[in-house]
C-alpha cells in the first residue's frame, strides 16, 4: 500500500484527476485468491488485511468506497467467479460488476511467467479501462475490460490509498510484483462533458440522404464524359494553335555564298626597245 494518500478532485474550481498505473508480477501454479490492484478509502485501516480473498477485510459488504481490479486463479462460488484464470473489476465488495476470462489475452495467470497489466482511468469520459499481456509485449490496444464508473463521485473530495493486495487462499501459491509505477494527470476544465443525449442530438441534426446505386452510377458516368469532352475540347485547340503558328517560319532571301578563290600567277617583265624606224636597225 502506498504509503501517501491521494485525490480523484483537486483545486477550485474543480478539476478531475485522471490516473494511470503499471505493473508487473508473476504468480506461481497453484489454485490462490491471486493478485488484486486497490483503492480504498483514507478510513481504511491497513492494519486490518486478513486471511480473506485478496488479503482485504473491506468496512461492509453493501460500502462502495472500494475499488479492487482482481487477477483471480481460484474459482469462489460465494463471490460468483467466471472460473480460476480470469480477471474482474469489483466495486465495494468482492462480486464483480465487469469480468473476463484472462484466456481472452491468451495469458494464463498462474503458469509461473511474468506478465504485465495496465489500469487507466480516464475522468473526462469516467471510463476505466484495464490490459493484460506477457511481459515483453507491447501494451494492447483494446482494454481486456472496460468500464463506466464516476471514480470523484465515489469518493468525492475524500482521500484514498492504492496499493497492490495478494493473498494465499490455504495454498502454496506466492505472488511476486517486480514493478510498479502509478502516474496523476489532471484533466482541464474544458475537457469535462456529460454523457450524450441521443435524442437531443438528433434533433440537431439533419438526416442523411442515401442515394440509390443507379443514380450514383449515371453521376460518375456523366463526369467521366464531361471529363472526356473536355479533355477532347482542349487537345483540338492546343492541336489548331500548334498548327498555325508551330509551322510558320521566316522567308529569308537566299544569298550566294562566296567562298575566297586562290589564283596563282607569277611576275614577269615587258621590255620595250625603242621602235624601229623605217626598217633601220
Amino acid at each position: 500500500m502506498y504509503k501517501k494518500p491521494i485525490k480523484l478532485v483537486e483545486g477550485k474550481p474543480v478539476s478531475l484527476v485522471s490516473f494511470s498505473t503499471y505493473f508487473s508480477f508473476l504468480m506461481s501454479p497453484d489454485n490462490g485468491d491471486g493478485l488484486a490492484f486497490v483503492m480504498v478509502s483514507d478510513a481504511f485501516n491497513a492494519s486490518s488485511f486478513s486471511n480473506i480473498p485478496f488479503g482485504l477485510s473491506l468496512r461492509s459488504e453493501e460500502s462502495d468506497s472500494e475499488l479492487i481490479v482482481e487477477f483471480d486463479t481460484k474459482r469462489d462460488a460465494k463471490y460468483g467467479d467466471l472460473n480460476d484464470n480470469h480477471v474482474g473489476i469489483n466495486v465495494g465488495g468482492l462480486v464483480s460488476v465487469e469480468v473476463k476470462n484472462a484466456s481472452s489475452a491468451n495469458v494464463v495467470l498462474n503458469d509461473g511467467k511474468r506478465l504485465s497489466s495496465w489500469i487507466d482511468y480516464e475522468a473526462s469520459s469516467k471510463r476505466l479501462e484495464v490490459r493484460l499481456s506477457r511481459f515483453g509485449d507491447i501494451k494492447p490496444i483494446d482494454p481486456l475490460l472496460s468500464f463506466l464508473i464516476d471514480l470523484p463521485k465515489l469518493w468525492k473530495d475524500e482521500k484514498i490509498f492504492i496499493g497492490l493486495s495478494s493473498s494465499n487462499g490455504n495454498s502454496s501459491q506466492a505472488c511476486f510484483i517486480y514493478s510498479w509505477s502509478f502516474e496523476l494527470r489532471i484533466v482541464p476544465q474544458w475537457m469535462h462533458s456529460e454523457p450524450l443525449d441521443p435524442q437531443a442530438f438528433a434533433k440537431t441534426v439533419k438526416p442523411v440522404v442515401i442515394h440509390k446505386r443507379s443514380a450514383c452510377f449515371l453521376r460518375v458516368l456523366a463526369a467521366m464524359i464531361f471529363g472526356t469532352a473536355c479533355g477532347a475540347l482542349g487537345a483540338f485547340i492546343v492541336l489548331y494553335l500548334w498548327t498555325i503558328f508551330g509551322n510558320r517560319r521566316l522567308v529569308v532571301p537566299a544569298e550566294c555564298s562566296v567562298h575566297p578563290v586562290d589564283f596563282e600567277y607569277k611576275k614577269f617583265k615587258v621590255v620595250v626597245e625603242k621602235a624601229i624606224e623605217d626598217g633601220k636597225q
